[in-house]
């Protein structure tokens, strides 16, 4: 049943966008793969709930997930800041949209004849082309929400808790399901880790504080992207 309250709680927020600074500048870092999809806020509060994206507008048309987020809560209200994607296989791995495991034979031998250049402007074009394939949802694909923080719980607001802490609350009131996961994250050393994301077709990784707050619609330089490492 939707009554609004859900989207009253919500409505006036909006995601806190990544900064322009170095991953390498954020201090204490938590590392994420970086999700692709629709960034949305969720909130449930009884047996309402809603979804908005990165603008404010409503997302409407994911009923199924709603209702998966509303049986994997474990609160009487809370808010997620998350993302709807297509990047989660039925076992629960990432899996990204269209990622080519391997280049084509053809490439494959001109490698083993002149090595491999990197050629920054293909590689730019193929990731806005994987980026707009992961936002484009067809009517038979499977839409995952993946959560990725914790902004608000039973009533109180958790902005002011370090980041590090709401993701520790995050896994205690979510429970996983099938139309519903939680983020991976790992703190530093994070070598193995890039292999393993970057075998599962992730581009790319985000860096946020792990002692930061949570600045709804900003912009904090301690939170940061990169690419994926090619090593």
């Amino acid at each position: 049943m939707t009554t609004g309250t859900a989207l009253a709680i919500v409505r006036d927020l909006r995601p806190q966008s990544f900064g322009a600074t170095a991953p390498g500048k954020v201090p204490n870092p938590v590392v994420e793969p970086l999700w692709a999809g629709i960034r949305v806020l969720a909130a449930v509060q009884g047996e309402d709930s809603a979804l908005l994206d990165e603008t404010g507008e409503p997302v409407t048309d994911q009923p199924m997930v709603e209702a998966s987020l509303r049986r994997a809560v474990a609160a009487d209200d809370l808010i997620l800041d998350g993302f709807l994607t297509k990047q989660v296989s039925h076992d629960g791995t990432g899996v990204y949209v269209g990622a080519d495991p391997l280049p084509a034979t053809g490439k494959l031998i001109a490698q083993s004849m002149v090595g491999s250049r990197r050629d920054r402007r293909a590689e730019a074009i193929e990731h806005y082309e994987r980026e707009h394939a992961a936002r484009t949802f067809g009517p038979s694909d499977t839409i995952v929400f993946v959560a990725i923080d914790l902004l608000h719980l039973d009533g109180d607001p958790l902005l002011d808790v370090p980041l590090l802490e709401r993701k520790r609350l995050l896994e205690a009131v979510v429970t996983e399901s099938d139309l519903v996961r939680r983020s991976a994250y790992v703190r530093p050393p994070i070598d193995t880790w890039i292999h393993s994301w970057k075998a599962l077709g992730f581009l790319g990784l985000s860096y946020k504080a792990a002692n930061g707050h949570y600045r709804p619609g900003g912009v904090k330089d301690d939170w940061a992207t990169s690419p994926m490492p090619r090593r």
